[in-house]
């Protein structure tokens, strides 16, 4: 082996190792939150209520989030003027869905007092929902 090929190998190497390192230090390292999207709907709706407010993130062309609609608008019924369910579409609001993380649909934020109290991914049904919401809106 020559000592060009060593030096390759070498280099290669450390590259490799501080790109690991540094993708490492990303995932572990604590983020500093970024303010939330200027957006006075998603304000009013949302962060300046004071009773919990579930939110779904979803899309139109998403059958569980079709799926999950229907469940939400019973919970609303059900627990009328204890929770606030709002839905927001991610191909219309991308800047919500990207501030919150959200990659996968459906996504349920739960938010009381204008924070996220708790956070559920997939079709849940309308019993199992009414009981996540309960447990995560004890003051």
């Amino acid at each position: 082996m020559s000592n060009i090929d060593s030096g390759a190998k070498l280099l290669n190497f450390i590259v490799v190792g501080a790109v690991a390192a540094a993708a490492m230090l990303y995932i572990i390292s604590p983020r500093t939150p970024v303010a939330p999207p200027d957006d006075a709907w998603f304000k009013s709706a949302v962060i300046n209520r004071s009773e919990p407010v579930l939110v779904k993130f979803g899309a139109e062309w998403c059958g569980p989030c079709r799926m999950l609609d229907p469940e939400l608008d019973k919970l609303q019924h059900r627990l009328h003027g204890q929770v606030e369910v709002v839905r927001v579409n991610v191909d219309n609001h991308p800047d919500l869905a990207e501030h919150y993380g959200v990659s996968s649909i459906p996504r349920l934020l739960l938010f009381n007092h204008g924070q996220v109290v708790a956070d559920r991914v997939g079709y849940v049904d309308g019993h199992q929902l009414q009981a996540w919401v309960a447990s995560n809106c004890r003051n």
